[in-house]
């Protein structure tokens, strides 16, 4: 079989997973594919197979420049809070501070209140929570 044959039978045969929603996407995992595939067709007499050769390179490019994942969502609750708040009990109940301010640049929090799934643009300055006007009193009384 000539080179070219064995480079798209390995290619459809270990195909990169990567789907994008670029018009461009399928093109540039095909180039990865033919990179990969004629790195290992000069780097053959290794012994290496196929399969190995790619995961050699995954990991290498993962430890070289691998980066923890950002953590999203709500934050996780206090474990100093009996009632389940994002912010200790202490904090929450010490009735110094607690303004209403604005959320910067406009952008849209969940509302920390108890069975309140509003999104809104005001915040306690003090705890750096989202919370709508009418949650705001009831949440820091207790």
């Amino acid at each position: 079989m000539g080179e070219v044959d064995r480079m798209d039978e390995d290619i459809a045969r270990y195909r990169v997973g990567i789907r994008g929603k670029k018009w461009w996407s399928p093109f540039f995992t095909w180039l990865l594919d033919v990179a990969i595939n004629n790195a290992w067709v000069l780097s053959k007499k290794s012994g290496s197979t196929y399969t190995k050769f790619k995961r050699e390179i995954a990991s290498t490019y993962l430890t070289k420049y691998g980066q923890p994942g950002k953590q999203g969502g709500r934050s996780s609750k206090s474990k100093t809070s009996i009632t389940n708040a994002r912010i200790s009990d202490e904090l929450r109940y010490d009735q110094m501070n607690h303004w209403v301010s604005e959320v910067p640049n406009k952008k849209r929090r969940r509302c920390a209140g108890d069975n309140c799934k509003s999104h809104v643009r005001t915040m306690c300055m003090k705890c750096d929570l989202g919370l709508c006007i009418p949650c705001f009193r009831v949440f820091y009384e207790k």
